[in-house]
């Protein structure tokens, strides 16, 4: 008999409504086996949580406002609002990471200036730059020789510091050789 996980976070938890599709999540068990069985979705993600927890994780989310319930003809079902949509954003954010396959020759420099009152966002920022593998150069100006525009104007999006971070591609860089040995190329 195989051990069952005994709790489900509420990323994890949001997660799995936004995968569940277009349609409502069904906010009873028995509505969402119904659907399982009927061979509309599969559940087998959530069969390794004991019911009372995904029960338990879709309550904290509605305390939270993540998600909503609403009323339909299959019945009450759980809608992800824009707050919770924001939340799986950020989710997102922890798994992102840099296509380090090849390097092209240059450098990209991500540089920003976000206020004193946005010290947060700031600091959030340089946590997810270090996250993806870039180097800081200084407090605001960060290095990296892989392609990084899409995930730099992601965070810009998220963060909500869209004219704070800039970003430069080089062809050359002072301290070249040092950064090589930093990343290992």
């Amino acid at each position: 008999m195989e051990i069952k996980k005994r709790t489900i976070t509420f990323g994890k938890m949001l997660e799995f409504i936004d995968n569940f599709g277009k349609d409502y999540f069904p906010l009873t068990k028995y509505d969402a086996w119904k659907r399982v069985y009927s061979g509309s979705f599969n559940l087998k993600s959530l069969e390794h949580y004991f019911p009372s927890h995904i029960e338990r994780a879709v309550a904290g989310l509605l305390r939270k406002g993540w998600v909503e319930k609403v009323e339909t003809n299959k019945g009450t079902m759980v809608k992800i609002t824009k707050f919770g949509q924001m939340q799986i954003l950020q989710y997102d954010l922890e798994k992102m990471a840099l296509n380090k396959d090849r390097w092209d020759g240059k450098w990209r420099i991500i540089f920003f200036d976000i206020i004193e009152l946005d010290r947060k966002k700031r600091n959030n920022l340089r946590k997810y730059l270090r996250k993806l593998g870039l180097y800081p150069m200084q407090e605001s100006v960060y290095v990296s020789p892989y392609d990084c525009d899409r995930e730099i104007q992601y965070l810009r999006e998220i963060l909500d510091v869209p004219h704070s971070v800039k970003i430069g591609v080089l062809e050359q860089l002072e301290n070249s050789e040092d950064l090589k040995k930093i990343f290992k190329l």
